[in-house]
């Protein structure tokens, strides 16, 4: 009964936010490290330096690649550009498919956004949510369908649902940077073939203040893509990122007496009843004059999508009610009695993220319980040589906040390396297991530990005197060897040992010396 009055209540505050638009001002978040060298190592420069004469006018939002115009729920905007807008026009760019034809092929903001915001509403950047798309994948519409009210804060529960996101990647995240024509021209030619020839250019995201901008709301001058919406003045507060899907050449932009040519064509987050059907021109004049880098960035954010498919991945089904107290890390070893793992992996998504809440998020039925699944595959070709692979999985419980308490319910690995003949390997629970605080290690061999057997040796007699009693073993390729410990210095651990090799005729008595 709670639950459904505070859906009742929540769909009657959207409808009264829709009948009287209202948006919050967000503060300009703080850049993190991650994304610095994100945009250091993703400065962009066209793969072909033919010089390529461009048309006046590019407006990439009329392909089909391109989704619906949108209105983002709370300070969404920086995944709502990255992953809704320019992930999802890459991504059917790449497969040629039509953005608008199915809910699989329009991809959900609230899935990274979700993983980004602490569990309150608040923003960030761009890239945070592509680097999850490079790592981890992105859930459709299909299987996260946008949430009708923000404040759930929702996870998605199912391995499946992971495991598909899991083929939506991002290859490479690029920057360019706007504040010399020589970068808006980059852009622009990014806009129109992506710098690469292709048929059809990228799309790019880029921030600026969007509280007190002012427009020209009945632009009638010069323009090839039609647009009646101008922006006039740059805002003074509240951040927001946005789309850039073309550009105009032709369009005029006057101030102080002297008339600008030329600006990018902008998708806002707003919903269609905003603007130009959701558009609007942003003169490429602004990002030419001085300004402070917070009123407009200095950087545009691109990427470029692959097919993927995963190879290793971890199914984790936990039970918890404050899921940032928890952090996963994958692991693996060589042997089936390895106590610890040669190599580690963790992953971007639920590693001491998504606030006080429990595993799917508020208002959710059952919702502490949730199914995980992380990729593994970018550990794959370092522990190729791993003849008996065994698992390890580590799930850290901290206290960030409320104390909370659960268990790990279920844990195994799919190894997918071989696709005619896909294997699952389970950790054997005997049932829940309370995780505790600290470091849980759950382990998976994918062989059987062997054991062997031998006759008690003491390698020195009663009287000190080592012990000459020969033995016969069989090598791995099934030779034999026969050899006797001639000589024990207990002081440097050192044992002498004489050893008979005999096959097919041969002999040879040689002394080794450990």
């Amino acid at each position: 009964m709670k639950r459904l009055l505070f859906m009742l209540l929540c769909a009657a505050t959207l409808a009264s936010a829709a009948a009287q638009p209202y948006r919050r001002n967000y503060a300009v978040p703080q850049l993190t490290d991650e994304v610095r060298e994100i945009r250091r190592a993703g400065a962009w420069k066209p793969a072909s330096t033919d010089e390529v004469t461009l048309p006046s006018s590019v407006d990439n939002s009329r392909l089909k690649y391109f989704p619906a115009v949108f209105s983002q729920q709370g300070g969404s905007c920086a995944q709502s550009s990255g992953i809704r807008y320019l992930f999802t026009y890459e991504m059917n760019r790449l497969r040629d498919l039509d953005a608008q034809a199915s809910d699989e092929n329009t991809y959900s903001y609230f899935y990274t956004w979700n993983f980004l915001n602490e569990g309150i509403d608040q923003g960030g950047f761009a890239e945070q949510g592509l680097n999850i798309a490079r790592r981890q994948g992105v859930m459709s519409l299909a299987d996260f369908p946008d949430p009708t009210f923000i404040s759930g804060y929702l996870w998605q529960s199912g391995y499946d649902k992971y495991i598909r996101a899991m083929h939506n990647r991002v290859k490479e995240i690029i920057t360019i940077d706007a504040t010399t024509q020589e970068g808006i021209d980059q852009a622009r030619r990014y806009l129109y073939d992506a710098g690469d020839g292709s048929e059809h250019g990228g799309i790019l995201s880029y921030s600026a203040l969007a509280s007190g901008w002012t427009f020209d709301e009945n632009y009638s001058g010069p323009s090839e893509t039609g647009y009646g919406y101008l922006l006039t003045k740059l805002a003074t507060d509240g951040a927001h990122a946005m789309t850039i899907v073309g550009y105009d050449d032709t369009v005029e932009y006057t101030s102080g007496g002297q008339t600008f040519r030329g600006a990018f064509i902008v998708v806002n987050s707003y919903g269609t009843w905003w603007g130009d059907e959701g558009r609007f021109y942003l003169p490429y004049h602004f990002f030419l004059t001085d300004r402070e880098p917070s009123v407009l960035s200095h950087e545009f954010t691109g990427c470029r999508c692959m097919e993927y498919t995963p190879q290793v991945v971890f199914c984790v089904r936990v039970s918890y009610d404050s899921r940032n107290d928890l952090a996963f890390t994958m692991g693996v070893a060589d042997k089936p009695y390895a106590t610890t793992p040669t190599l580690t992996l963790q992953p971007v998504i639920a590693v001491n993220q998504g606030g006080d809440h429990p595993m799917q998020g508020e208002y959710v039925d059952n919702g502490n319980t949730i199914e995980l699944a992380f990729d593994f595959t970018e550990a794959v070709e370092r522990y190729a040589g791993y003849s008996e692979p065994k698992y390890f999985l580590t799930v850290t419980r901290s206290e960030l906040g409320k104390l909370g308490s659960g268990t790990l319910d279920a844990f195994s690995v799919i190894d997918m390396r071989d696709p005619s003949q896909k294997r699952e390997y389970v950790c054997e629970l005997p049932s829940p297991v309370t995780l505790n605080k600290g470091a849980n290690t759950f382990t998976i061999a994918t062989t059987a530990l062997q054991t062997t057997s031998a006759s008690p040796v003491s390698w020195l007699d009663s009287f000190g005197n080592a012990l000459t009693t020969p033995y016969a073993l069989r090598t791995a390729d099934g030779k034999y060897a026969k050899f006797a410990v001639t000589d024990y210095d207990p002081g440097a651990g050192r044992v002498t040992i004489k050893y008979l090799y005999q096959h097919d005729g041969s002999r040879n008595l040689n002394s080794l010396t450990d």
